[in-house]
């Protein structure tokens, strides 16, 4: 019988097993909102003169000769060394497939004791799931999370949106951190699609308490775009390569950068009302502080301080770096205390057998309608319990979600107040303050004012609830064309609106508002007057006059920093533009002033 021929990749992976050839390399995660790095994902790097020098290669060899487990083994087990030996901050992000994870029911012990020989504390590592591999077994994989878990490793589901990943598994896992594949990163600048997929993740996110991180950033507009989703972790040659030997810290540049792109930006509609003093706008002003817990702290401990306090709801558990890793429920832990033997077995252990690992949790800097938003998808369950506050991933307080209900009734009834009664869009004064911060703030951004044409003649004909129909259109028209994150609406009164946009793509933005209008009013229009393309009424001097039907037209102006002092200077300098976009014929459009803007101050208050 013949031979078959002998497997190089087989030969070269036994040498590879054998001698340990193979090196790790570290690329940074940078936390772009302190201009700081996070910590570092571990890479492997097989010899560059062999036949596994790919990674793909080499773990797709290794899992068809059945040696995947092994391989991955060794290589946490050299990654945890160097990461400690090059003495790097933050967290350790670990890549294992599905095999490895699948096992770590009975190994999670003896990775923590390796840890603690390193003198790395668990809560430092991150379990990196890439899904190169399906899971066919999620109760397996449940227990293996919870077995990292309860030994104080973090989870991370990796390449969100590629593979075998899925929201499914986002929801059946409940990693700590969700990392987006960069397929979604790479050009979301010029991607608007991508933008939404982002938009949505980093939405979902808050609602379930877990970090992004976008992977693939090269690019700096993408990094601008990120920052303005929300996205407050980045990886990528932005920053970066993978190294060996990488740097402890940001270059200089880059800290520079990041930390001036990090002041707050003026963007939220609900900061360009005139608050009162004091008024309540953020997380941070909800925080109170109280008892907290590590997991040190016994069962029996956590029952007898619920049984002695009737006021106390819920229990924050922290880290040893005061990172929260869970909460504790009174409802939760009291009736699992009354179960039959359950004192007698869990008595003297950690009380993160009766922890909720998922709570709700929200940055000092989350606004109120991003907070309103999570709790209002939360189960009703969990409302009475709240919710904790972090300030750059450590505790800062926790709060009550009858405060967070109150401050935002409170916000809205404010809002109700400065808000066209017609379309409750903002009115005058919140749309000048808002204009104002832009250009404090040295904003770019384009500033455009729209008008309904013809429109006194159709309410003469159709009457007054039909023009008030078209207004509401024309609103529900811009409200569903812009950014709710970058950009502001405002109805200054009768059909008067303008938008304040800092959307890179503004202009197609503008372009869709025209055509959805235009789609939208001719259900208002008779057979007759379609048609005719108009209607005929008598003047004032009772002749017949024929007026076109009712479009929408705007004039726009690119604000750059110094072009304009103040608020009023720019809204008089749109009536140009605005002019001449009403003197062309035709479906709705706009007009574009695209002289290079200068610093203009003839038109100063």
């Amino acid at each position: 019988m013949r031979e078959s021929a002998p497997d190089p990749l087989a030969h070269a992976l036994d040498r590879l097993i054998a001698q340990r050839s193979f090196d790790i390399h570290f690329q940074p995660l940078v936390a772009i909102d302190r201009a700081d790095i996070y910590g570092f994902e571990a890479l492997t790097r097989a010899p560059a003169d062999g036949p596994l020098h790919s990674p793909l290669v080499l773990f797709e060899a290794a899992a068809r000769l059945g040696r995947l487990v092994e391989l991955e083994r060794l290589i946490v087990q050299r990654a945890m060394q160097r990461f400690k030996a090059l003495g790097l901050p933050g967290s350790l992000f670990l890549n294992v497939t599905a095999d490895t994870l699948l096992g770590a029911r009975e190994h999670a012990g003896r990775l923590a004791a390796q840890l603690q020989e390193l003198g790395l504390p668990t809560s430092r590592v991150v379990i990196e799931l890439t899904e190169t591999r399906p899971i066919d077994d999620m109760a397996q994989l449940d227990g293996a999370l919870q077995a990292l878990r309860e030994r104080g490793f973090r989870v991370a589901l990796d390449d969100l949106g590629e593979g075998f990943a899925s929201l499914r598994r986002w929801m059946e896992m409940r990693p700590d951190f969700v990392k987006i594949d960069r397929h979604f990163i790479d050009g979301i600048a010029q991607e608007p699609l991508k933008q939404q997929f982002v938009r949505s993740i980093v939405e979902m996110a808050a609602t379930s308490g877990c970090e992004v991180v976008a992977e693939g950033l090269e690019q700096e507009p993408d990094l601008d775009v990120l920052r303005r989703l929300g996205v407050t972790l980045c990886q990528g040659y932005l920053f970066a390569r993978p190294s060996a030997t990488p740097r402890a810290s940001l270059s200089v540049p880059w800290s520079a950068r990041l930390a001036t792109a990090a002041q707050p930006r003026l963007l939220q509609n609900d900061l360009a009302l005139p608050l009162g003093q004091g008024a309540i706008t953020t997380a941070a002003q909800l925080a109170r502080r109280g008892l907290t817990v590590t997991p040190d702290t016994s069962c029996r401990s956590i029952v007898d301080l619920f049984h002695g306090d009737d006021q106390l709801l819920a229990i924050p558990v922290l880290d040893d770096q005061q990172r929260p890793i869970g909460v504790l429920r009174s409802l939760h832990v009291l009736k699992r205390s009354t179960e039959r033997f359950f004192m007698d077995i869990f008595d003297r252990r950690s009380c993160v057998e009766l922890m909720d690992p998922h709570p709700l949790v929200f940055d000092v800097a989350t606004p109120l309608r991003a907070m309103s938003d999570a709790v209002a998808n939360l189960d009703e369950r969990l409302m009475i319990d709240g919710f904790i506050v972090t300030r750059e991933g450590s505790y800062f307080g926790a709060g009550r979600s009858s405060d967070l209900l109150k401050a935002v009734s409170d916000l809205q009834v404010h809002a109700a107040r400065y808000a066209n009664p017609l379309t409750l869009l903002p009115g005058n004064v919140p749309l000048d303050n808002h204009l104002e911060r832009l250009i404090e703030a040295g904003e770019t951004f384009a500033a455009v004012v729209w008008d309904i044409d013809h429109f006194k003649p159709f309410n003469d004909v159709y009457g007054y609830r039909i023009g008030d129909d078209i207004i509401r259109l024309a609103a529900r028209v811009l409200t569903q064309a812009v950014d709710p994150q970058l950009d502001f609406v405002g109805h200054v009164g009768g059909d008067d609106f303008v938008l304040a946009m800092i959307s890179p793509d503004w202009e197609a933005r503008l372009t869709r508002i025209c055509q959805a209008f235009d789609a939208g009013v001719r259900s208002f229009f008779s057979a007759e007057h379609l048609a005719a393309g108009g209607y005929v009424t008598l003047n004032r001097q009772h002749q017949p006059s024929f007026h076109p039907l009712p479009t929408f037209s705007a004039g726009a102006i690119l604000h750059v920093p110094g072009s304009f002092d103040n608020a009023r200077a720019l809204s008089a300098a749109l009536a140009e533009p605005k002019r001449v976009a009403k003197g062309r014929a035709g479906n709705s459009r706009y007009f574009i002033d695209r002289r290079h803007p200068q610093p203009r101050h003839d038109l100063a208050a």
